[in-house]
């Protein structure tokens, strides 16, 4: 009866979900991570020598994901030669302000895919090869992930 009622239930949530889905946290911070990666990156190659004025494109895979603090609980019965284990896993809840939210454990940002950066200097090759490896270092990217271009 329980498996019943567990394949109906996520059915019912999926379409609040979906209806939803413009006002979702993770949607947001995922959004406002990849804004803030790509204003700190022009700002930091902005100020390389011969750069100009710059642009940049970030690309993420997946989203924001939250891991949140569980307390685990094990029993264990014997019965002469016979032993079994109950696990038991409850998402670890405090209260603040009145209402009740689980205790983040751990954020993980998303990967960042790749870039593409645009600037006046793009064009010369010297330039573009430094600015290509600032952007590998400061996104801990390989350099085939980052494309320089020129700006038109």
């Amino acid at each position: 009866m329980l498996i019943l009622l567990s394949e109906i239930i996520p059915d019912s949530e999926n379409d609040d979900k979906s209806a939803t889905a413009a006002n979702d946290p993770v949607t947001e911070d995922t959004y406002e991570y990849k804004k803030q990666t790509e204003a700190e990156l022009c700002k930091i190659l902005g100020e390389i020598k011969g750069v100009g004025s710059i642009k940049v494109m970030v690309t993420i895979e997946g989203t924001t994901e939250y891991v949140y603090a569980e307390e685990l609980d094990t029993d264990t019965d014997k019965d002469g030669e016979k032993t079994s284990e109950q696990y038991k896993n409850e998402v670890v809840m405090v209260e603040q302000d009145g209402r009740k939210d689980a205790l983040v454990k751990k954020i993980i940002k998303p990967q960042i895919s790749g870039v593409v950066i645009v600037c006046q200097g793009g064009g010369d090759a010297n330039l573009s090869e430094r600015v290509l490896r600032a952007a590998s270092v400061a996104l801990n990217l390989p350099a085939s992930r980052i494309c320089v271009e020129c700006r038109k």
